[in-house]
């Protein structure tokens, strides 16, 4: 079976099996009927496409009523669910240089998901959005958090505690559960999916940092990446998507990032039918419909992430993307073409 734009390895899967055991229920036939090939249920590493978890995930939550699903899959998974990229942490001293090499090696485990490590002041933010137009779901959200608290334990060698935990979407069936996972004051109907904690907990040091493995490991990440790759499009959607969580994107930077000189890079998308400038207003296109429909945030705050100096350039853009202006969409004055 074919996979969209947006993937993910079926180590995803952990804990969907062994809920539907205990109900009787033929989670192979659900597969199929979102377009999931069963075999991934025996083969963890496999990749399978995103959209279809996502409808799984959902599909199951309503069937099972269970609002928490993605809270409850996270009692089954530890930080292999990230498969190769889990190994990366064994090459680094630190905690927070294992954050920021899982990032760096993220595309292996799924390339819709955008993680960001910001540090300010005594606090660290774990950033984990999905890509502007990657499928939506609120059960997939929780489970995505939940893993990222998953990896933050299991790189810190605690249970970590946090300062406080942001939800894009708002407050549900699930919030009680949420609750009781995360163990920290919860926020939703904010503008990102963060964990906010403690930042001296990314000096603590790898207490398993296996020397005598790093060739072999970097060698390994260095073929999965090569394979993945497909033309220099869907690596620089990845990284715009993650350096725009920090306000600024350049060629330069992304030139960086992918390992190309920016004359290369601007050679490369030119060839295949686009431009970094192109990718950008994709990005903000993708993101502003998101923030503007599935938030509250005030639309100088919304103009803000999206790198926008002045509220009145976003609004422009804004209108040249929808045909209307964000307020206007917001209020449910029109729809916005898909």
């Amino acid at each position: 079976m074919k996979t969209g734009r947006y993937y993910v390895r079926a180590t995803k899967l952990a804990g969907l099996p062994q809920m539907a055991a205990g109900r009787g229920v033929d989670l192979a036939a659900q597969m199929l009927a979102v377009g999931l090939d069963p075999a991934a249920l025996r083969h963890p590493e496999m990749i399978i496409d995103y959209r279809g978890f996502r409808d799984l995930l959902h599909g199951c939550a309503v069937a099972w009523d269970l609002p928490d699903i993605g809270i409850r899959m996270a009692d089954y998974q530890a930080i292999d669910f990230l498969g190769p990229v889990a190994l990366v942490t064994r090459m680094e001293r630190t905690a927070r240089g294992a954050l920021k090499a899982i990032i760096a090696n993220l595309v292996i485990y799924s390339n819709a998901t955008v993680m960001a490590l910001e540090e300010g002041g005594d606090t660290a933010t774990l950033v984990l959005n999905r890509r502007g137009d990657a499928p939506d779901g609120r059960e997939n959200a929780e489970l995505i958090m939940a893993q990222g608290k998953i990896a933050l334990d299991a790189i810190s060698g605690m249970r970590l505690p946090l300062i406080e935990a942001a939800f894009i979407h708002g407050r549900g069936a699930s919030s009680r559960a949420v609750a009781t996972f995360f163990d920290c004051p919860i926020r939703y109907d904010q503008g990102r999916n963060a964990l906010i904690f403690d930042r001296a907990h990314l000096d603590r040091p790898i207490e398993k940092s296996d020397l005598a493995y790093h060739d072999l490991i970097r060698r390994y990440l260095a073929d999965t990446h090569a394979e993945l790759a497909k033309g220099a499009t869907d690596a620089v959607r990845a990284e715009i998507a993650r350096q725009m969580e920090f306000g600024q994107c350049t060629l330069e930077s992304v030139a960086y990032a992918v390992r190309m000189t920016p004359r290369s890079l601007q050679r490369q998308l030119r060839g295949e039918g686009t431009s970094l400038r192109e990718l950008v207003d994709e990005w903000r296109r993708d993101r502003a419909l998101s923030m503007v429909t599935n938030t509250r945030l005030p639309l100088s705050e919304i103009s803000q992430a999206l790198g926008y100096s002045e509220q009145s350039v976003f609004s422009q853009a804004f209108r040249r993307w929808f045909g209307n202006a964000p307020q206007k969409l917001r209020s449910g004055g029109a729809a916005a073409d898909g």
